[in-house]
């Protein structure tokens, strides 16, 4: 992997992780579904660039489910 690939995977890692507290941050659940919501949410507000990482988020929020996923999840030690 590349840096310009590493940097994207930062970019798409730092979106999903903004969906998710901006979720937390309302109240509303965590679930795929309202991750993909807000991702999509956020892509249709983007600029250009934006736009490229938000619709690589939404696509590995939703390969995720098939087991298709190149990231791995990982979660803070509480």
């Amino acid at each position: 992997m590349d840096i310009d690939n590493l940097q994207a995977t930062d970019e798409i890692k730092i979106a999903i992780g903004r969906a998710v507290s901006s979720l937390i941050a309302s109240g509303k659940p965590v679930e795929k579904n309202s991750i993909l919501k807000q991702l999509m949410l956020c892509e249709k507000q983007a600029t250009d660039g934006m736009k490229k990482i938000y619709a690589a988020a939404i696509r590995l929020v939703t390969d995720s489910s098939t087991g298709s996923s190149q990231f791995t999840w990982t979660y803070p030690e509480q």
